[in-house]
């Protein structure tokens, strides 16, 4: 099959889907599959490169790091039509969505959807009123997905979700897969001592770390407020930030207001084949309920470490509560968990094993495969 995908955030962004986006062109070309990708250039010019397209854009300002294009005469658009994608698969409601028009019009091709944003929880980028915002990206939904051959969600939560907005057309459930060998690799306890080193921290088992996209609705700030009460029961607790982005300026200014500079190191950005260190350096915790899979819970599994995240409908299947980590609900829930696990290693060394145990789920074979299989269901569908 020859498959286009079409995304606005592809390798010139860093972001979960960017993730699920790389890993499943990989799989399709594994699978013998002509799989390429029609994004948006992080520049004012247009230009193909390994197989991909890339369309001259310009910052968006409705959320940090955004793009837009409406080049839909562009020369690139042309060398697509004539390759003639046999289907197309959107990753992304907006420019792209534009771009990928004028090419279905164009063939009469069929396409399908994939949702990896609640978009709820974004609203505050565009508009003051939750409630108001909540009905336009039901409008949207409906506009966007019905219309569409088939919905690929990552969760039952986001599956939930949008046949609450009324979604009819068909949805599928089918989690983002990763390269599990690339978190499964072991930290060395050298390893771990020179990368504490590096953060100027000492080598302890109290660590706990947060790998996220620096973005207000990523709910770090909770983690902060919960420390204060955390230290009072263990003031040897680290907590290790990784990651970057846009908000990331107000959660420093937040750990000085609280006086927690000795407590909480920030990282910035890590090289994608590194990240697995961090991830075992301790506990993984999690206070986000704007994801609609999570990646980092399951590169979290795939690194063996125990977890103490948020209470969220994601979780299903991630997390079973005291097996490999704990799901809380409040503050107390939250310290009770991290204390319990810190002053009990065996508990700690059996629940990252369970956490790895758990990965095995979601590998980007398996990923690759089952999305694969819904082209094929839906190709005869649209052609009979």
């Amino acid at each position: 099959m020859k498959i286009l995908i079409t995304t606005d955030t592809y390798i010139y962004q860093t972001s979960g889907a960017t993730n699920s986006i790389v890993a499943l062109k990989n799989e399709l070309r594994k699978l013998g599959h002509d799989a390429r990708v029609l994004s948006l250039s992080p520049n004012n010019k247009s230009f193909e490169k390994d197989d991909d397209y890339f369309i001259a854009s310009s910052p968006a300002l409705i959320y940090p790091g955004a793009r837009i294009s409406l080049r839909t005469h562009n020369r690139v658009i042309k060398d697509i039509i004539s390759w003639k994608p046999d289907i197309i698969h959107l990753q992304s409601e907006f420019s792209s969505r534009i771009l990928a028009n004028k090419i279905i019009r164009t063939l009469k091709i069929p396409f399908i959807y994939t949702c990896h944003a609640l978009y709820e929880d974004y609203t505050q980028y565009f508009c003051p009123s939750k409630k108001l915002g909540r009905v336009v990206i039901k409008y949207a939904s409906n506009k966007y997905y019905n219309s569409s051959n088939a919905l690929v969600v990552p969760s039952k939560k986001l599956e939930k979700v949008e046949k609450d907005y009324g979604i009819k057309c068909p949805i599928e459930v089918i989690p983002t897969g990763i390269d599990l060998a690339k978190y499964q690799r072991k930290l060395t306890a050298k390893g771990k001592k020179q990368i504490l080193s590096e953060l100027k921290l000492p080598d302890t088992n109290k660590c706990l770390v947060a790998v996220s996209r620096l973005a207000k609705e990523k709910n770090i700030d909770e983690l902060l407020d919960y420390l204060p009460n955390l230290l009072s029961r263990d003031d040897k607790i680290k907590l290790i930030i990784v990651g970057d982005g846009p908000y990331r300026k107000k959660l420093e200014n937040k750990v000085a207001k609280m006086r927690l500079q000795k407590s909480v190191v920030f990282t910035g950005m890590i090289p994608s084949d590194q990240v697995y260190k961090y991830y075992q350096l301790g506990i993984f915790v999690c206070a986000s309920t704007s994801e609609t899979q999570g990646l980092t819970y399951v590169e979290a599994l795939a690194s063996g470490v125990p977890m103490v995240c948020r209470e969220d409908a994601c979780l299903e299947g991630v997390i079973t509560d005291n097996e490999n980590g704990f799901i809380y609900r409040n503050e107390e829930d939250f310290s009770d968990s991290i204390i319990k696990i810190i002053n009990n290693p065996t508990l700690a060394k059996e629940m990252g094993k369970k956490s790895f145990e758990k990965s095995t789920a979601f590998s980007k074979e398996e990923f690759g495969k089952r999305i694969e299989k819904l082209y094929r269901k839906v190709l005869p569908t649209y052609y009979n």
